[in-house]
């Protein structure tokens, strides 16, 4: 099919035609790596959370045996057999005689 424009004929079967099937292809194939990128990204994210966890996990365990040893050293400071020998030691404290009681009882 020809037209004529300006004297000039234009031959249409000879202009060359976009053809839409690479761009469906290259935006498809943009899409599904995208896709893929996300999950990439997603089980990147999991794997540094997981290991962020395990971390803390054991952090969490080392403080709690740290604890315990604390509670048993402030029992052991509390100890009354404790508490007795350093007053008689390093205070000089003794039990009061029967002549330095005093009844409070009414």
């Amino acid at each position: 099919m020809k037209a004529y424009m300006d004297n000039r004929a234009i031959d249409y079967q000879t202009v060359p035609t976009i053809s839409i099937a690479p761009f469906k292809i290259l935006v498809t194939l943009a899409v599904i790596l995208f896709f893929v990128l996300i999950l990439i990204w997603s089980r990147i994210n999991f794997i540094a959370a997981s290991y962020r966890m395990s971390d803390l996990t054991s952090q969490t365990q080392k403080l709690t045996e740290q604890i315990d040893q604390y509670n048993l050293e402030i029992a052991t400071l509390k100890s009354r057999n404790r508490i007795e020998k350093i007053a008689r030691t390093r205070l000089n404290m003794v039990y009061p005689d029967s002549r330095q009681l005093i009844s409070t009882d009414r």
